[in-house]
């Protein structure tokens, strides 16, 4: 009889194990079932446009962290709404709505979202017994991801860090359990019931569940290959519209069509500080608004400096029609931290203005006021440049007109015929040398002006000075204006030999890319530091000439504006090169 009892005490504690240990497995796998019921809820999610753009978002706006709490606060309610009653306690998946909101929102998110969770838990989960620990428990979940927000966010994560995270998150929650539940030992009971599968599964569940938003970070990958490529190609094509800076005119007109042919925007405006310079826009026709003034949003980025935006206006603006349904970005032109214009784009309404779109239209502005800013500089260069060359024309040496007209005077009553000559060769060298319309003449007109200067020279100095010439009678090349007569001026002044003759010689030589000019004289020669003062382009003395033409070599030629100077006791040699094709 007692082994019958026995027998029978086996068989049903063997039959309790079973019922048990089927009980278990069905709780599991109805775990399963709702953590695949997230995955879901995940995949759709990830698939919304307008998800995909906050969550690309670093900063987001108020509205944009309301939603996204809205969303992973709804989660949060799901899993604790589809939670498995095991009687003492009801399992749950709230720790993968909650820890993702704020590895996915950041720490507002995340708070936002874990206290509409909690207050769910707190009200209507079951039972009661456990609701404020629960509560508790889902606003530490929002937090603690939240706190590592910028760690996820930097791409540092590995799927194992993730899974340590929730495990120390579910671990907290038992504890908070313990704590917080009464009595102890119905909640210690209940602890070591449910923490194993929900430690295991719930960690495996939010690695699941993140690397269903994995596309948004791949689109938000391509997105921004995307936006790169046509940031470069789009600045390719708008700076050099810009290298005349902003004013009205075809370059502006060109601009606005580029921009619009390239991007997505439905409008764009371009203004100075004061004035619109040119709109244009995609689609039907229509007048937005008030085009007399630039509107509200450019003048806010123009005193700013930075950008700005507007999504809708007072109704009593002229413009409230028509940002009925469109949003609009302007970016200002900075240029030595003052705004000289801005460029203002509009855009069909969205909930949130696209990250990509903001940063786009910045890149272009920020390119474009380097573009403007080298263009002032360029300019500034031309009017220095021009500045040089009237204070060269006009440096007319008194010593120099006076001595020619003494000269002609004293030939007057020898000579009245050569007389007359040298007062028309005098008249054609002032006529040259203040005539400021062209900066390039051909090499031939410079030449000729030589020869003038050389020939009053001459009737001044007499058979002191010799001049000899080698020069092609085919000069096909455009120079600088006024490039050579400073260099055959220092010859005549400073290359004397030691029997007083001044002996100056000019050659032409063409290359197969270049003409050189070479002017040599028979003096003492530069000496060392005026020379090398002379090759670095300083003023040397009161005399800007020399240091004039060096300067201007470089900039009309860049490094091809070779001079070389070559100097001994025995004479100098000025030699310059003249680059074919500028």
């Amino acid at each position: 009889m007692k082994k019958r009892q026995k027998r029978r005490g086996k068989r049903a504690g063997q039959a309790g194990k079973r019922a048990l240990h089927m009980q278990t497995d069905n709780l599991i796998f109805q775990l399963i079932l709702n953590i695949g019921l997230l995955v879901l809820v995940a995949n759709l999610l990830s698939k919304l446009k307008i998800i995909q753009n906050i969550i690309q978002q670093e900063r987001r706006s108020f509205k944009s962290q309301v939603l996204l709490a809205l969303v992973f606060g709804g989660i949060i309610v799901l899993s604790t709404y589809t939670g498995i009653d095991i009687g003492s306690y009801s399992l749950n998946t709230r720790v993968i709505g909650a820890m993702t909101s704020g590895i996915l929102g950041g720490p507002i998110v995340g708070l936002y979202a874990s206290f509409i969770g909690a207050v769910y838990v707190y009200f209507f989960s079951e039972p009661q017994m456990f609701a404020m620990a629960s509560a508790f428990s889902t606003v530490l979940f929002g937090l603690l991801g939240g706190g590592f927000y910028p760690y996820f966010q930097r791409g540092k994560w590995k799927y194992r860090d993730l899974f340590l995270l929730a495990c120390f998150a579910e671990f907290c929650d038992m504890i908070a359990l313990l704590r917080l539940a009464s009595p102890f030992a119905d909640a210690l009971n209940t602890v070591l019931e449910i923490a194993v599968p929900m430690i295991v599964l719930n960690s495996i569940g939010i690695l699941i569940f993140i690397s269903s938003f994995n596309n948004v970070f791949i689109q938000q990958d391509i997105e921004s290959s995307r936006q790169l490529q046509q940031a470069s190609e789009l600045t390719q094509k708008c700076l050099p519209l810009l290298r005349h800076g902003i004013s009205k005119g075809e370059n502006m007109h060109e601009l606005a069509s580029v921009i619009l042919s390239e991007t997505d925007w439905m409008g764009v405006m371009i203004t100075d500080r004061t004035a619109i310079l040119e709109w244009q826009q995609e689609g039907e026709e229509f007048q937005p608004g008030d085009l007399t003034s630039i509107p509200r949003v450019g003048k806010n980025a123009m005193q700013t400096g930075s950008l700005s935006t507007m999504y809708n206006v007072p109704r009593s603006s002229s413009w409230y029609e028509w940002m009925k349904e469109y949003s609009m970005i302007a970016a200002p032109f900075v240029i030595k931290g003052k705004s000289v214009g801005c460029l203002i784009v509009w855009m069909k309404k969205r909930w949130v203005f696209r990250k990509s779109e903001l940063e786009l239209l910045q890149h272009l502005v920020t390119l474009g006021s380097f573009q403007i800013a080298m263009a002032e500089l360029e300019h500034q260069e031309i009017m220095r440049q021009q500045a040089e060359l009237k204070a060269l024309q006009f440096q007319v040496n008194p010593h120099f007109l006076f001595n020619a007209l003494n000269t002609i005077s004293c030939v007057c009553r020898e000579d009245a015929q050569r007389a007359r000559e040298l007062l028309v060769i005098l008249a054609n060298y002032f006529r040259y040398n203040l005539d400021g319309s062209a900066g390039m003449v051909p090499m031939g007109e410079e030449i000729n002006h030589v020869k003038d200067y050389l020939e009053l020279e001459k009737g001044r100095f007499e058979d002191k000075l010799i001049v000899t010439y080698d020069v092609p009678r085919k000069m096909d090349i455009l120079i600088p204006t006024l490039i050579l007569q400073p260099v055959v001026e220092n010859a005549v002044k400073y290359g004397i030999n030691r029997e007083g003759k001044r002996i100056v010689n000019i050659s032409v030589k063409e290359m197969e890319e270049e003409f050189i000019v070479r002017i040599s004289d028979k003096g003492k020669g530069f000496p060392a530091e005026v020379a090398d003062m002379l090759e670095k382009g300083d003023t040397v003395g009161r005399s800007i000439g020399l240091s004039n033409v060096y300067k201007r070599m470089k900039s009309t030629y860049g490094e091809d504006g070779r001079i070389k100077i070559s100097s001994s006791g025995d004479g100098s040699c000025v030699e310059l090169c003249f680059k074919k094709g500028r």
